[in-house]
């Protein structure tokens, strides 16, 4: 039986203390989600650091949300047309985000996956005469159509949506060249047209050092590739990987004055191996994000917490690759930095659960449980600067909404094999119901 019906009034919440109703002449909700055992805000500003309004319900209206509160005053917003979601004793929380994906790419690198887990390294693997890293991903997806890319990418991102995200951060860089990477962020563009998922471009155009013409390239992408990609407003960022065999951190921060010239807000992959300075790049260009970050220094994150610069980091990838330095949260936490968690899905880390994220955030990372959900919702919002529309249940936000069948928000952390997603609403729209026995969309 659906969770989602018209029109019902039966109180299905524990209340919580009276709070004044909604006057008599406000117009009646679109959507109302009932018979929740917590709501959770994520409001770092209220007293238990989380805001858990305990059998609270959440009125929406259009694509924003109108009210939450006990479930007697959200259901004075109860109109002839309403449509009732039934929490069923479960946990209602922001629509995850992802705020760090490669989610348009062809083909995989289990290959590589499978011979990491028996012990080579990078040096093993050029021994070996393996092809591994960014260069194997180039080699399948250079030169695709957008159409290709999509398709690939449509499953995965559908089973994110199913899993509860509902926004998600991807990037070019598996082409490396101007056409390809153009063909990957149209494809994102699609993918968000086709399921509703909303999808937030990065360049990263320097994500691999070419063999040959390094300098070319960089040349060629900053007069051509990045006022393209603003032109058609494919991007919001533009990222860039400082390693040592990657590039530099002069060559990135040429790439990233280029892109703010043209508007695009800049990124930075680095410090995930060693620390090359690319924390302190990042500080002096006010990026959104540092990414990886597993040997950033106490002086890197006093710098990124002075400018406001987000640290997203990837405990699923450090798990995946079997990292020797999993990143350790604690520290982060202590800096007052703002501290977001993805999955860093990519061809060799196919890793779709920001739910799963969360558990092993906890596990691998020290992170409480009201860390990894505010790291999967409000920080991952910061990170990609959009947490003054989403990431906290906040009247006036976009109602992106989703209904865990758990009965504490901690269980979240705790069944991180599983997916507790039940209902995920996206602006408004009940996108994914998985208690429908007819799968045919509710309009």
């Amino acid at each position: 039986m659906s969770r989602v019906r018209h029109g019902e009034k039966k109180v299905l919440a524990r209340e919580t203390p009276v709070q004044d109703k909604p006057p008599t002449d406000t117009p009646p909700a679109d959507l109302v989600i009932l018979g929740a055992r917590q709501v959770v805000l994520c409001d770092p500003g209220k007293p238990d650091g989380i805001g858990v309004v305990e059998g609270g319900a959440v009125a929406v209206r259009g694509e924003l949300i109108a009210a939450v509160g006990p479930a007697f005053a959200i259901m004075a917003l109860i109109g002839a047309q309403t449509r009732i979601v039934d929490a069923r004793g479960g946990i209602v929380a922001p629509g995850l985000v992802d705020c760090h994906t490669h989610l348009i790419f062809e083909g995989d690198r289990s290959s590589e996956y499978f011979h990491r887990t028996q012990g080579l390294d990078d040096e093993g693997l050029v021994a070996a005469g393996l092809v591994w890293g960014v260069p194997a991903s180039r080699a399948i997806n250079a030169g695709l159509p957008v159409e290709r890319l999509a398709e690939a990418a449509l499953r995965r991102a559908r089973s994110m949506l199913a899993l509860g995200t509902t926004t998600i951060e991807t990037k070019s860089g598996y082409g490396l060249d101007h056409d390809s990477d153009l063909a990957s962020l149209e494809a994102a563009r699609l993918v968000e047209e086709v399921t509703g998922v909303e999808i937030v471009g990065t360049y990263l155009g320097a994500h691999a050092r070419p063999r040959d013409g390094a300098a070319r390239y960089l040349d060629q992408m900053i007069a051509d590739t990045i006022p393209a990609v603003a032109e058609r407003g494919l991007a919001e960022f533009c990222d860039v990987y400082v390693d040592p065999d990657v590039f530099t951190v002069e060559e990135c921060r040429r790439v990233l004055a280029a892109a703010a010239d043209v508007g695009l807000a800049a990124k930075l992959h680095t410090d995930a191996r060693v620390n090359v300075g690319g924390a302190r790049l990042a500080a002096e260009m006010k990026a959104a994000s540092v990414d990886h970050g597993n040997m950033l220094s106490d002086d890197d994150l006093r710098a990124l917490a002075d400018a406001g610069t987000s640290v997203a980091f990837f405990p699923g990838f450090d798990w995946a690759v079997g990292h020797p330095r999993p990143v350790n949260a604690r520290r982060f936490a202590c800096s007052g930095i703002n501290v977001a968690l993805a999955t860093d899905l990519c061809p060799v880390c196919w890793h779709l659960s920001q739910q799963m994220s969360m558990g092993f955030a906890c596990r691998l990372s020290g992170m409480s449980p009201e860390e990894a959900l505010l790291g999967v919702t409000l920080n991952a919002a910061k990170a990609i600067r959009r947490d003054a529309r989403i990431g906290s249940i906040t009247p006036g936000k976009q109602a992106d909404l989703v209904v865990f069948d758990v009965p504490d928000f901690r269980q979240l952390a705790f069944r991180f094999g599983s997916n507790a997603a039940a209902v995920v609403i996206k602006k408004g729209r009940v996108l994914v119901d998985a208690t429908r026995l007819n799968p045919r969309d509710e309009q």
